[in-house]
């Protein structure tokens, strides 16, 4: 008699429609929406058609007890009939029946939606919540060989190609995303189509290790959404004219300084757009100073598009002085290489708002700027009152080789909460370009990412393909909202390639072969996202021509 006591809150319901005065009962089921709950009531038709309908009385409203003997035996009685004979019982207790012990009802749409499918499909959907970023791609070169989790498969839940047109309600009690109770009706289809979009797209989401459910949830808000994110065609252009900026910068100094060590930012171009549009929405949210930290991959190319320092002084650096004739330099007489230094500056934002940009001279030793990155940040909170720690941000770039194995990287994270120490959130970016200086991920550390080390302070993670630029610029501002919001560190994990070798002398392939294979005919983050704009119709040549004439 378990499944007397486990059914018993369905039973009131029809006991009562059983018990209820003379009159027909018409043999079919209506749902009823109710505060998002579903109820199954049958219509009761008099014979003279005066009787009004019966309103559906929600099952924890129902509070007499109907336990009795008399009552046990008549649902036994009803149970043997319905194992005999199943339409020899009414259709609601028919489905009772089925969903206690599992059969997936005949009949279509919610109606036919047992507990068990339920369950299912809430497993289906925390599946890909914590291992979708396992088939998202991630990897521009396609090397990267994964295996997806099985219950990433609808199969593996016991869902077929039958179920893919039937209606399910997905509905759970203070959950937000596609668990949320205001989310509509949505075909198994559509549900799957949206979480393959929002997990398994180029950006890979690691949340789920998150204790906190309002967190969570806020995330789920972000990246669930009904319809998936899209760029007008104005941000577009925005998108586009920084990434020629950061692309044409590399290029030229390339055909200019052909042997000269520069570390450029070849495959990981990207990275300037991305940094923009999360100034620009950190400005919005309240940000007036960041402070950056980063080692020497790429840091021209900052300095030169992100920090606006004079581009004549850079090139002028290279001609092997240390400042323009005409001007006093920053970092005169320092006798330090150009891709250690630094510079301030302050910068109009796209919403129309000034911020003030510092990057921090950075010696040879790779992660050795962390803690003095946030210290200076910490100090700039101090003496400017910033008690609530939103108009002081820090920003740390990182190699992913540095990120997974450095020391310093871990004891600084494990500062970020410390009451004497927090600076309210850090925003981390890990240069990801899968390489470290020579070696294979799988043989320079244990765990799946690079970023793994940053789940023990329960950041959040955006694994992102660097070959997507709006993916990235999508993940940047994410992580902006994050920080400003939550005012706890957050990692933005730009998955790209380095083209050529660590500095521009070396010969990567003599370490890495295959790789730099597919590299050689690999288009770049530019040519991919020309490609996709002038498919989409938004722009035509002759706008890419002419910015990229301006630049």
């Amino acid at each position: 008699m378990g499944w007397l006591r486990a059914g018993s809150s369905v039973a009131k319901l029809a006991i009562r429609r059983t018990l209820s005065q003379g009159g027909s009962y018409a043999a079919r089921s209506r749902i009823v929406p109710s505060q998002s709950r579903y109820f199954h009531t049958t219509v009761f038709k008099s014979k003279a058609q005066t009787a009004p309908v019966p309103r559906p009385v929600p099952l924890s409203k129902l509070t007499d007890s109907f336990l009795d003997g008399t009552s046990s035996v008549y649902l036994e009685e009803l149970q043997r009939a319905w194992e005999a004979d199943p339409d020899s019982v009414d259709e609601s207790w028919d489905n009772f029946f089925r969903n206690f012990v599992g059969q997936a009802a005949t009949s279509p749409g919610i109606s036919g939606q047992t507990i068990q499918e339920s369950m299912r499909l809430l497993l289906l959907v925390r599946a890909y919540q914590v291992n979708g970023h396992m088939k998202a791609k991630l990897d521009p070169l396609g090397l990267e060989e994964r295996e997806i989790p099985d219950d990433l498969d609808p199969a593996f839940y016991g869902f077929t190609e039958a179920d893919l047109d039937r209606e399910f309600f997905l509905g759970v009690w203070r959950m937000a995303g596609f668990l949320s109770e205001n989310r509509p009706v949505q075909t198994l289809r559509s549900i799957l189509t949206r979480l393959e979009q929002a997990y398994c797209g180029s950006i890979g989401f690691e949340y789920m290790h998150i204790a906190e459910r309002d967190k969570c949830n806020w995330l789920r808000d972000k990246i669930e959404t009904p319809t998936p994110m899209q760029y007008n065609r104005q941000r577009r252009e925005v998108i586009l004219d920084r990434l020629i900026w950061s692309t044409q910068f590399e290029n030229f100094l390339a055909t200019k300084w052909t042997t000269a060590k520069r570390f450029g930012l070849e495959g990981g171009e990207t990275l300037i757009p991305g940094m923009k549009e999360m100034f620009d929405r950190a400005a919005d949210l309240g940000v007036e100073s960041i402070v950056i930290g980063m080692p020497h991959r790429g840091r021209l190319n900052v300095l030169g598009n992100v920090v606006r320092k004079p581009l004549r002084q850079i090139f002028s650096e290279f001609s092997g002085g240390t400042r323009p004739v005409d001007e006093v330099g920053l970092y005169t007489g320092t006798g330090d290489v150009k891709y250690h230094l630094g510079t301030s500056y302050d910068r109009p934002t796209r919403g129309g708002k000034r911020i003030h940009l510092s990057l921090v001279a950075n010696p040879s030793h790779l992660e050795a700027v962390d803690p003095v990155v946030v210290g200076k940040t910490r100090a700039k909170q101090y003496y400017s009152n910033d008690e609530d720690r939103t108009k002081n941000m820090a920003i740390l770039i990182h190699g992913d080789g540095s990120f997974a194995g450095q020391g310093v990287v871990y004891e600084t994270l494990h500062l970020s909460a410390l009451p004497n120490y927090t600076t309210g959130g850090t925003i981390h970016i890990v240069v990801n370009n899968q390489v470290a200086f020579t070696t294979d991920p799988r043989a320079g550390r244990s765990s799946q990412y690079c970023t793994d080390v940053a789940k023990a302070l329960n950041a959040p993670i955006f694994h992102v393909n660097g070959d997507d630029v709006e993916a990235v610029v999508h993940a940047c501002e994410l992580a902006a909202e994050w920080r400003q919001t939550f005012h706890s560190d957050v990692v933005v994990d730009l998955v790209c390639y380095r083209r050529f070798g660590h500095n521009e002398i070396d010969e990567p392939s003599f370490t890495q072969p295959k790789m730099y294979k597919i590299i050689r005919n690999h288009p770049s983050a530019l040519q991919i996202y020309r490609n996709k704009l002038l498919e989409s119709g938004q722009v035509t040549d002759d706008d890419i021509g002419n910015i990229s004439q301006k630049v």
